[in-house]
C-alpha cells in the first residue's frame, strides 16, 4: 500500500515539559489500507524530523463520525517524551449512512487491533518496543479488550468514561436528570421513565438490527455497549491505568467510577481522579477549558510515576 508525507504540522508545546516555550515539527504520514474484509481504512502516523521512536501513543476517539484530523493537536506533548503520534479514523467516518449501519464495539476492536499489527509491521518493522492508549469517552471502553489482546500495550489512559455497563448508566443518568430538573441527552430525546428504557433494551436485544435506530446509533451498535461489563478483563490487568473524569460529567455518571475505585481498591495499577465542577469535555461551570491543567496536575505527574 501507498504511504505519503501529507503535511508538516508545528504545533507549540506546554511550558510545563521543559520549564519554557517550546515547539516540535511532526511530519504526518497517512496510511490507507484494505482490511482483510475488502474495507479501506485510514490512519495517519505522526513522528520527528529525526524518524521513528520505538514508542506509540495511540489517540482513540469517542463515538461519532467526525474525522480524526480535527485532533492533529491532541497527544502532541508526548513527542517531548519520545513517542510517535497514531491517529485512527474510524471506517466509513465520510459516510454517514454506512457508518451508523456499520458502526459497534466489535468494529472499532477489530479495526484498531488491525491497525497496530499494520503499523508495528509495516512502518516499525517489528521493532516497536511500547503502546501507550490515550482513549476517551466511547473511547475509553475499548481499552481493556485492546490491552488484554496486546502486549505490546504498556499504559492507558481514560477519559469520561464509565465502570457500569450502557444500560446502568443511562439509568442513572435519567434519575438525575429528573431528580436535578435539568434537560439532559435523554430527557431531550423524549425518555422520561426507568420502564421505557427497560423496554427499548429488550427490543434491541431481541432484534440488534444495523438498519434501526436509536439515539443516534443503530440496534447492533446498542447491543455491542449496553451489556458490555470489562470487570473480568481488568482485573487481569496489570499495566498501569489512570481514569479522570470531571465530577460535572452529564454523559458519564461519577458514580460509574466510584463503583470502579471500590470495586478495584486492591489493584496498585488503577489510578482514579473526579475533578470538582469539570464537565464531559474538562470545562468548568464558567465555560474554561482545563485540559491543560489535568495534563499538568494529573497526566505528567502519573506518567513519571510510572516510568
Amino acid at each position: 500500500m501507498k504511504t505519503k508525507i501529507l503535511f508538516l504540522i508545528i504545533l507549540s508545546l506546554s511550558i510545563y515539559f521543559y520549564g519554557c516555550s517550546a515547539s516540535v515539527s511532526l511530519g504526518i504520514q497517512s496510511f490507507n489500507v484494505t482490511n482483510e474484509k475488502g474495507d479501506s481504512l485510514t490512519f495517519y502516523l505522526g513522528s520527528k524530523e529525526d524518524g521513528l521512536s520505538k514508542k506509540l501513543l495511540v489517540m482513540i476517539q469517542g463515538s461519532g463520525n467526525e474525522s480524526i484530523k480535527r485532533r492533529f493537536g491532541w497527544g502532541v506533548e508526548a513527542a517531548s517524551l519520545g513517542y510517535d503520534i497514531l491517529y485512527l479514523e474510524k471506517y466509513a467516518f465520510n459516510d454517514s449512512l454506512l457508518f451508523l449501519q456499520t458502526d459497534c464495539r466489535e468494529r472499532r476492536l477489530e479495526d484498531i487491533q488491525f491497525a497496530l499489527n499494520y503499523i508495528e509491521k509495516n512502518a516499525y518493522k517489528n521493532s516497536l518496543e511500547e503502546i501507550f492508549l490515550f482513549a476517551d469517552s466511547e473511547g475509553g471502553a475499548l481499552v481493556p479488550e485492546l490491552a488484554s489482546n496486546n502486549n505490546r500495550i504498556k499504559r492507558a489512559i481514560i477519559l469520561a468514561t464509565g465502570g457500569y455497563e450502557q444500560s446502568k448508566q443511562f439509568e442513572l443518568l435519567l434519575e438525575k436528570e429528573k431528580n436535578e430538573n435539568y434537560k439532559g441527552f435523554l430527557t431531550s430525546n423524549g425518555i422520561t421513565s426507568k420502564e421505557y428504557l427497560q423496554k427499548q433494551y429488550s427490543i434491541i436485544k431481541n432484534n440488534p438490527s444495523s438498519e434501526q435506530f436509536w439515539l443516534g446509533h443503530s440496534y447492533k451498535y446498542w447491543n455491542s455497549f449496553l451489556w458490555y461489563n470489562p470487570d473480568e478483563i481488568i482485573e487481569k490487568l496489570d499495566i498501569p491505568l489512570l481514569h479522570i473524569i470531571g465530577g460535572r460529567d452529564r454523559s458519564v455518571p461519577v458514580e460509574s467510577i466510584e463503583y470502579l475505585m471500590e470495586r478495584f481498591k486492591h489493584k496498585t495499577n488503577l489510578e482514579f481522579h473526579i475533578i470538582p465542577d469539570l464537565d464531559h469535555s474538562f470545562t468548568d461551570s464558567n465555560g474554561n477549558k482545563q485540559f491543560n491543567r489535568v495534563l499538568k496536575e494529573i497526566v505528567l505527574p502519573w506518567y513519571k510515576s510510572t516510568n
